[in-house]
């Protein structure tokens, strides 16, 4: 699938937030698993500023999120990152797309903790 498919099928299922803020790169399905690729968008302001550099991506996260037709999804999420000529320092921007404490999306865990409480045993799709 082309670029353009990948986003169009992205953004019927994924979030605005990470939309507004990743790219989809690559899309792999197996027998009972979908991973969704995406790499941290490069905001305007750094691509206008000659004292940021890139220096490449963070390792990175996987992150669970709806299934899709008994399908599990992970998101595998890398973030840019950046190196402060002026103040000589290295920086990456930060998210908050993991509910706290977990590896699910924040939907995802509300989601969960809608239909099964605060109870920890095997979820589906965990």
């Amino acid at each position: 699938m082309n670029n353009q498919g990948l986003l169009a099928s992205a953004q019927l299922i994924l979030p605005s937030e990470i939309l507004s803020n990743f790219e989809v790169v690559r899309v792999e399905e197996e027998a009972s698993l979908i991973r969704i690729y995406l790499d941290e968008s490069v905001m305007a302001e750094y691509k206008e500023n000659p004292e940021i550099e890139f220096k490449g991506f963070c390792e990175a996260v996987t992150i669970r999120d709806f299934p899709i037709r008994d399908k599990g999804v992970d998101l595998i999420v890398r973030r840019r990152k950046w190196y402060d000529k002026q103040n000589n320092r290295y920086f990456s921007d930060s998210y908050e797309l993991k509910a706290e404490g977990t590896r699910y999306s924040k939907e995802f865990a509300a989601f969960l903790k809608g239909v099964y409480g605060d109870d920890s045993y095997d979820l589906p799709f965990a």
